[in-house]
């Protein structure tokens, strides 16, 4: 009950579909500032106003991802390790001041709109109506929403859950924005109940990513930490977008390129965040309008191309090593790995046209990407 949900404007879209914007489109062309800075400054402040949330919103910025004495931005998972005063994004507000909203959805709402007619809606439209005040029931005979008391809601999901044969054959599933003590009382009420099925958000985000880490890793969650990061000399940044998905990592990157480390992005949509940045809390870079690059190569492999450009990478290594002995860690190699030499075999039977054919890039790409690698 206290996810938030909703629209863009009140204005009816034709077919059912809910409302929608009828103003132009933000960006019509090619988009020549750095990423973050002034910019998403005067988007924030937007942000404040048009959620009514000036003061409210403008203390969170301070409190947020704060290690000690704040709260984690619900935007994204990025660490906050550093401290930083004003360590925040454009995004990361925009979900704060959500959460902030004093717009509400009731019984009027729900005898206005049918399930049928809801499900129609994009999830933008859905978030910018309210949050809900309540519990509701789904009603068959008129297909809409209906408002119901907290002991009925309570009734009605324990009739469900005593009515299993097994509690195996229930599911408890949380959000990852659940508090640890809501968290600590759910998952006891299920175990209490009989059973551990207590999937959360990231069997439904990450199960698939998880799985193949742990097929070609043994672990599924990354095997690096901003730590390495600051020490490496080369970064690969692949299947993200960094200016939408983790915004605060252009500070990680304008750093890296400023101590000389390499920083690669391989994407279809070479965007924004792939090319330079001023970061908000850097005050004399902002003041004097100073960007810092965020990328030293840009790969705009085809959709799904980047498996191509990576096994291709590979055979470049393995061509080198033939001559070159550093070319390959071997003695890593032998003491955390498997399966390498059916790998080589692979990977060598892969001929360029098919690489370059499903990579979107030219062989001559792939191998610079090599030669940084």
């Amino acid at each position: 009950m206290g996810e938030s949900f909703g629209l863009m404007t009140e204005e009816p879209r034709q077919g059912g579909l809910g409302p929608t914007s009828t103003g132009e489109w933000s960006s019509t062309g090619p988009y020549e500032h750095p990423a973050a800075g002034w910019g998403a400054a005067m988007t924030v402040g937007k942000v404040l106003l048009e959620q009514r949330q000036p003061v409210a919103g403008t203390k969170a910025m301070f409190t947020m991802n704060q290690p000690k004495s704040g709260f984690d931005c619900p935007g994204c998972a990025w660490p906050d390790d550093k401290g930083v005063t004003l360590d925040i994004c454009e995004n990361g507000i925009k979900h704060v001041t959500w959460e902030m909203t004093h717009k509400r959805v009731g019984k009027e709402f729900f005898a206005a709109h049918s399930v049928t007619e809801l499900s129609q809606w994009n999830d933008f439209d859905l978030e910018d109506a309210g949050r809900l005040v309540g519990p509701m029931a789904y009603d068959a005979a008129t297909d809409h929403y209906v408002p119901i008391s907290w002991n009925d809601a309570f009734r009605t999901i324990a009739r469900h859950i005593t009515a299993l044969d097994s509690p195996d054959q229930a599911a408890f599933y949380t959000s990852g924005r659940l508090s640890n003590e809501a968290s600590f009382l759910y998952q006891l009420f299920a175990r209490e109940l009989g059973t551990n099925n207590l999937p959360d958000c990231s069997n439904m985000c990450h199960e698939g990513s998880g799985r193949g880490l742990t097929a070609s890793l043994a672990t599924g969650k990354g095997t690096a930490d901003l730590e390495d990061w600051e020490a490496c000399d080369a970064l690969f940044v692949l299947g993200v977008n960094a200016a939408s998905n983790a915004p605060r990592m252009l500070t990680s990157l304008a750093e890296a390129i400023d101590r000389g480390a390499q920083v690669v992005h391989v994407n279809p949509l070479r965007e924004v965040a792939g090319t330079r940045t001023i970061v908000p809390h850097e005050i004399l870079d902002m003041a004097t309008f100073n960007s810092t690059p965020t990328s030293t190569m840009n790969l705009q492999v085809r959709p799904g191309g980047d498996l191509a450009l990576v096994r291709g990478m590979a055979k470049v290594v393995f061509e080198a090593s033939e001559t070159d002995p550093t070319a390959l860690d071997q003695d890593f190699l032998d003491r955390y790995t498997t399966g390498l030499d059916e790998y080589r075999t692979m990977v060598e039977a892969t001929p360029w046209s098919e690489l370059v054919e499903q990579a979107g890039l030219t062989e001559a790409e792939i191998r610079g990407a090599a030669d940084v690698y």
